[in-house]
């Protein structure tokens, strides 16, 4: 066999570049903006069986404590649904219901994941109002605290004093759910209007949109025994 023109050289180096582009991008915080991510892993038909089995597991929790519901309900937001939006387009007035398609507004991407594992919600006007008024339509007031005016550092250690758990954040112009796992591993879920503009899950302490913010206020859904018993039994939030 000849040996390789020229061109044909180039073309399968730059072939093999783009390769490990990709597998490099594919073990990166950046997969899910790669196609394959919703193309083959977290696929509409997916999403919709994910769902369905939430919604099954809802219905097995009637009558449960609080403290046995609020795994489930942890669980079904971040490691169900959460991982099917990462990688969708952020977009001003973007309020897609499928994840990968579309476009998807900060407002939007909290109300349209709360509304899909099943709480009974308005999710176009939540998604709409201020963030402190969508946080108080959800959740009761002594379980929302404000840090306004603090640094980053100290916002991370108030929440590390209120404990692990599933909450809403609303800051100047955006809002989103903080994860706190453990007081190491606090994560910042949301649809972000800065690069990469999607939906991300980002290290809280390092993220530049809590940084800018000088109004933060949370509410700690996981932890609110009413919120609980609205979702497992389909109870209107108004």
């Amino acid at each position: 066999m000849g040996a390789l023109s020229k061109p044909l050289k180039a073309l399968l180096i730059s072939l093999f570049l783009l390769l490990v582009a990709y597998l490099i991008a594919w073990n990166s915080p950046y997969k899910p903006m790669l196609p394959g991510y919703h193309l083959f892993l977290f696929t509409p038909q997916k999403y919709t069986q994910t769902l369905r089995q939430i919604d099954q597991n809802k219905a097995k929790l009637l009558g449960a404590e609080p403290e046995k519901i609020k795994p489930v309900f942890i669980s079904a937001l971040t490691q169900k649904v959460f991982p099917f939006w990462y990688g969708t387009t952020w977009g001003f007035y973007g309020c897609s219901t499928t994840p990968g398609k579309g476009t998807i507004a900060c407002g939007y991407f909290v109300t349209t994941t709360l509304k899909q594992i099943g709480l009974n919600l308005n999710r176009e006007r939540l998604a709409q109002c201020a963030s402190e008024q969508m946080i108080r339509s959800l959740v009761q007031k002594k379980y929302i605290w404000h840090f306004n005016n603090l640094s980053l550092e100290a916002f991370i250690n108030g929440l590390k004093f209120k404990g692990p758990g599933l909450y809403i954040v609303g800051l100047d112009n955006h809002t989103g759910f903080i994860y706190v796992q453990s007081p190491n591993k606090i994560r910042f879920i949301h649809s972000s209007g800065r690069f990469p503009f999607c939906v991300l899950n980002e290290n809280a302490a390092e993220s530049i949109v809590l940084k800018k913010s000088t109004y933060k206020v949370v509410g700690k859904i996981s932890d609110d025994p009413l919120l609980l018993d609205k979702w497992v039994n389909d109870t209107p939030i108004h």
